[in-house]
Parts: C-alpha cells; sequence; structure tokens
C-alpha cells in the first residue's frame, strides 16, 4: 500500500495540471476568431498532454509507490542511513476500506470504457448502413472532385456519394465524400461543399477524430477532455470554412446562407448526429468567417506546441524524484574543529562514514508498528535526521518530516536504542549529521 503523502502530492500535481488545462481552455477563445490554426494546435497540445499527465503520474505510482514526489529534505540532511520499511497487518476498515474504494473506482472506470466502446460500435453500425443507402455520384461530378482534390494535393482517389440531407466526409484507406441529393443541381452551393470536405480530408481530420476518440474512452471521467473535443471539433469546422472563402469558392454572404440551410436540412437528418450544425456553434462559425485569413503554418505550430507540452508533461511528473536513500560518501573539502558537528559535502570530504553497530537490521528490529497507527490505517514516509557524535551515540534527533506522532516517536525512539562506529577523519573521531527515512505501511504481503 502506498505512503499517503505520496498520494496527496500526487493529487495536487494532478490538480496543478488540470487547473493549467482549464486556464488554456477557457483563454484559447480570444485567439479562436483572429488565429484559428494557432488555437487549435494549442488545444490538440493540450487535449492530449493532459491524459498524459494522468499516465505518467500512474506510472510513477507502480514503478515508485514509495517515494514523494518532490524532494523535501533540507540541503543539511546528506548522509543517509537505507531506507527502513516497517510493515504491519492491517487492522480496522480504513486499509480495507481504501481497497474497496480502488476496486469500486476501476469497476466504474471498466464500465464507462465499456459503454463508450458499445456507443462507438452503434455509431460506426449506423454510418455504414447510412452509406449503404447513398449511390455513386455522376461521373461529370465525380470529375469535378477530382479535379478540386488535385488542387488540394489529395493523393488518393475520392470516392463520391450522393444521399442523405447533410454532407460529410471520412478519412482512412478510402477517402469518401457525401453529398446531399438537392446538391447536385446546385453549382453555388455544390462546390463551396465540396471543397470544405474535401479540406477536411487534406487535413486528415477523420485521423485526428479517430485519435480523440481512443482518449475519450479511456479517459471518459475527465469532464476536460470534453470540452476540449468539442472546442477541438468547432475549429476544425471554421478552419475549412475559412479555407472556401479563402480559395474564393464563396462569397461570406453566400457560404453562411449555405450554412444556414444546411441546419434546417441537419435537423430533419436524426440517422447522422452532427453537433456542429446547432444554432451555437453556426453563430461561431459566422463569427469566425468575418476575420482576416491568416495563415500561420498550422501543422508546424502544432507539432511544436505538441511537442512542448508533451515534454512540460514528463517534466513536470518527474519532476526532482529522489531514489531510494542509499550511504553516501561525499566528497568536498573541509577542516573541521574539535567537538564540531559535519554536515556539509565540503566538511564531509574523506571522512569515513559511521557504521551502525549490528548493520540496518539492528535498527529495524527496534523499530516497531504502533498499536494505534495500526488500528487506525495510518501509514506513511518519516525522515529523521541526526548527529551521530564522537562515542558513536545518537543525539539531536529530530522528525524532519512526520506522518504521525505516533510514527515519529517510533523512529526516534529506535534511534536511541543503537549505537554507531563513530566516524572518522584523519584517524580521529568526528561528530556528523545523518538521515534516515522508514517508511511505515499496511497490509499482510507488505515487504519488508
Amino acid at each position: 500500500m502506498m505512503p499517503r503523502e505520496v498520494w496527496l502530492e500526487g493529487a495536487w500535481l494532478l490538480g496543478l495540471w488540470t487547473a493549467a488545462a482549464l486556464l488554456l481552455l477557457l483563454s484559447v477563445r480570444r485567439v479562436m476568431r483572429r488565429w484559428p490554426e494557432v488555437a487549435y494546435a494549442l488545444l490538440q497540445a493540450g487535449f492530449y498532454a493532459l491524459p498524459l499527465g494522468l499516465l505518467a503520474y500512474g506510472l510513477r505510482l507502480m514503478l515508485l509507490p514509495e517515494v514523494a514526489l518532490w524532494r523535501t529534505e533540507p540541503p543539511e540532511v546528506l548522509v543517509w542511513l537505507g531506507t527502513q520499511v516497517v510493515s504491519a497487518p492491517a487492522e480496522g476498515g480504513s486499509a480495507q476500506g481504501l481497497v474497496a474504494v480502488g476496486q469500486l473506482a476501476l469497476f466504474v472506470w471498466l464500465l464507462g470504457v465499456a459503454v463508450r466502446l458499445a456507443s462507438l460500435g452503434v455509431r460506426w453500425v449506423r454510418l455504414r448502413r447510412y452509406l449503404r443507402r447513398c449511390r455513386p455520384a455522376p461521373p461529370e461530378l465525380a470529375a469535378e472532385v477530382a479535379e478540386m482534390a488535385e488542387r488540394l494535393g489529395l493523393r488518393r482517389p475520392v470516392r463520391l456519394l450522393v444521399g442523405g440531407r447533410v454532407p460529410f466526409s471520412m478519412g482512412g484507406r478510402r477517402p469518401t465524400v457525401v453529398v446531399p441529393e438537392p446538391a447536385l443541381s446546385d453549382p453555388q452551393a455544390r462546390r463551396p461543399m465540396l471543397w470544405h470536405e474535401l479540406v477536411h480530408l487534406q487535413r486528415r481530420d477523420f485521423r485526428a477524430q479517430l485519435g480523440e476518440e481512443l482518449v475519450l474512452t479511456l479517459f471518459w471521467f475527465h469532464p476536460l477532455l470534453w470540452g476540449y473535443r468539442r472546442r477541438l471539433e468547432l475549429l476544425r469546422e471554421v478552419l475549412c470554412d475559412r479555407a472556401v472563402l479563402a480559395a474564393r469558392i464563396a462569397s461570406p454572404a453566400g457560404y453562411a446562407r449555405l450554412l444556414l440551410t444546411t441546419l434546417l436540412q441537419a435537423q430533419r437528418a436524426p440517422e447522422l448526429s452532427l453537433s456542429l450544425l446547432r444554432k451555437s456553434t453556426l453563430k461561431q462559425r459566422m463569427e469566425a468567417m468575418m476575420q482576416p485569413v491568416q495563415s500561420l503554418a498550422p501543422r508546424r505550430v502544432r507539432l511544436l506546441l505538441l511537442g512542448a507540452l508533451i515534454g512540460l508533461t514528463g517534466l513536470l511528473a518527474c519532476t526532482d524524484v529522489p531514489d531510494t536513500p542509499v550511504q553516501s560518501q561525499t566528497e568536498a573539502t573541509t577542516a573541521q574543529a574539535a567537538g564540531k558537528v559535519l554536515e556539509s559535502p565540503e566538511e564531509l570530504q574523506g571522512v569515513v562514514m559511521p557504521e551502525l553497530i549490528g548493520g540496518l537490521q539492528a535498527l529495524y528490529e527496534k523499530i516497531h508498528y504502533p498499536e494505534a497507527a495500526r488500528e487506525q490505517g495510518i501509514e506513511g514516509r518519516v525522515i529523521v535526521s541526526f548527529v551521530v557524535d564522537e562515542t558513536g551515540r545518537v543525539r539531536d534527533a529530530r522528525v524532519v518530516r512526520g506522518v504521525h506522532e505516533a510514527l515519529d516517536q517510533a523512529v526516534l525512539q529506535a534511534l536511541q536504542e543503537v549505537r554507531f562506529k563513530p566516524a572518522q577523519k584523519d584517524g580521529l573521531p568526528v561528530a556528523v549529521r545523518m538521515a534516515l527515512p522508514v517508511v511505515f505501511q499496511l497490509g499482510e504481503n507488505a515487504a519488508k
């Protein structure tokens, strides 16, 4: 079972990371109107960096379950004894309750994943049925799409289908565009519609949507990810709208009328759930269309931001992890006065460090798990600083980092009952300051 301090510091770290993600989501609204490419790059990077932070912390819990997230020991504590792990069978309901809560959380997560997978399966079946009801486009219309696709630099041939009431596209091995039947006889509506969907294919938006669905399936419980996904969907449409206007395929007024018509048609198309054709998002799309078209190399910006945020995620999740303390022979130089306690790196150079008489096992046998702490399910990591004087006795022992008074006193009491072979410098005994970390953990299978 992991120390409580690890959970608390981990919760603080994840809360900080989530707050940063929320701030990014809220602040990107101002960027969206003028620089939608930058806003999309920021949101896409944040969307993937947020779950990566959760994964990084989960990996930390599996690989380093007994260490805190940040180095909290004071700088003077430089010489360590090996970590002691004191375990005891868990009694009372605290530890068992934590296990039950963990099992319940795992069950709820798996249930959510199963529901998401079932929902995606149903949507895929409905989409396949929808496509089967469509018919191939006439040859002249297919030739028009091929010419437009060539202008956009699409390498794979695009399959064009006619049917339904709303246009949409999907990528993959066989890129497909579906246009409604009325568009066949209206070139002014058809060309902007086709260009918009072909830009989706050019941008590989279908792959982006699949990646987002995968993340949402695994992290369905995080509300911020859903907010990010809605904003990303809107920005994809905005960028394609602006591409239509930039290519002068349609005028802003004519394209706005086309969007309104598409909205009315979508309300009568229950077979496709197109959330981007709601009135609220339509207003935002029209506002974004009226802004000057500015290109800032969106793909390059997106890659740079994604790399920066992923790097920040790993740095924040694994910042300054203290390894399991080991006895260190420090290297620095100093001349010590008689009776002085050596503790800085300079003072400890050339010092032969104290040796615990009987080894660490002698100390371990004297540390007992307090009954009161065991019954209450209290566990954690206690760090004690102390001085081994010239006679090998322990003095000036104090708790650097405590968990509970009973656990702290158990370590202090054990230190008073052991003796050391004193440290030596130039053949003379000297006093040095050392530190001892002791991990108290409950559970019958806890390692000793």
